[in-house]
Order: structure tokens, then C-alpha cells, then sequence
């Protein structure tokens, strides 16, 4: 049986928070669960910052995307950036990136949304061939960022 794939809710907000902890530990980032916490709940609760799916399987969170919503000069318009798309590593090779990436576009058009932008880690290859299959392509400029302190 397929997962289903639903908008996050309140009772699903520690599993979310486990997931994405587990995620950037893959990508070698500290993160913290509480601050995750915060960060599942303000999105469930402000749809100005953007909508964050979920993939349950047997009432179990197992996958998660997260597209933050931001107002793109370059696109003109209102764009998703996909923050975030994971699937627990049990779970993997069973669609469960596929039928939330889908979901993710379906959602971005239903919302107006004229772009969906992403980044992917330049080790994880599976999730190129993903975009790929989706009609994603490759942009000429890297990505910088820089933390401010508080």
C-alpha cells in the first residue's frame, strides 16, 4: 500500500522534528530538536512561511518536504524554495521521494506558486536523478550563506 502523503499536523510534530534531525546529520549539520520543534510548528500555524508535507506509512511519519515561500525578483513572482525532502533510510527506493516531490508540485501550483527552487548536497546523486525525472535542472552559481549570530 502506498503512503499517504498529508499536510503536517500537530501530532506529527516530534516525528518531523526527529526526521529532519536525522537529515542534517546526513548532511553533516548540527541541529537541534527543539528549535526544529518550533520551526514544524510556525509552519503548521502560518501558511505565510511556506507548507510542509508528511509520508506515513501504517500511521508512521517517514518522509517530510518542507517549501519555505518567498517573493522571487528573478522568477517575478511567488516561489518555493524545497528546504527540505527526506525519507526516513528504512523507507527508501519505495516511491516515498516520488509521490512527495509530486505532491510538493501539486501543492505549489494550488498556492499560485510561479517556481519551486532547491539545492541538492553534490553526494547524493539519487536525489539528482529525482529532480531530474521531475524536469529540474541544474542553475550556473552555487549557493553561499552566512550565519548571524544572536
Amino acid at each position: 500500500m502506498a503512503p499517504a502523503i498529508l499536510p503536517v499536523a500537530l501530532p506529527d510534530c516530534v516525528a518531523v522534528a526527529d526526521l529532519l534531525v536525522e537529515q542534517m546529520g546526513e548532511h553533516r549539520v548540527h541541529a537541534e530538536r527543539s528549535r526544529l520543534r518550533e520551526v514544524v510548528t510556525g509552519v503548521m500555524t502560518d501558511d505565510r512561511h511556506g507548507f510542509m508535507l508528511v509520508a506515513k506509512d501504517d500511521g508512521r511519519v517517514v518522509g517530510v518536504a518542507y517549501v519555505a515561500s518567498i517573493l522571487s525578483v528573478e522568477h517575478g513572482g511567488p516561489v518555493g524554495w524545497l528546504e527540505e525532502l527526506y525519507v526516513s533510510p528504512d523507507h527508501r527506493g519505495a516511491g516515498i521521494g516520488t509521490a512527495l516531490l509530486d505532491a510538493v508540485l501539486n501543492q505549489a501550483r494550488e498556492r499560485g506558486l510561479v517556481a519551486i527552487d532547491l539545492e541538492v548536497d553534490v553526494e547524493h546523486q539519487r536525489a539528482e536523478s529525482l529532480y531530474k525525472r521531475f524536469g529540474f535542472h541544474r542553475l550556473p552559481r552555487g549557493r553561499w550563506a552566512k550565519k548571524l549570530g544572536h
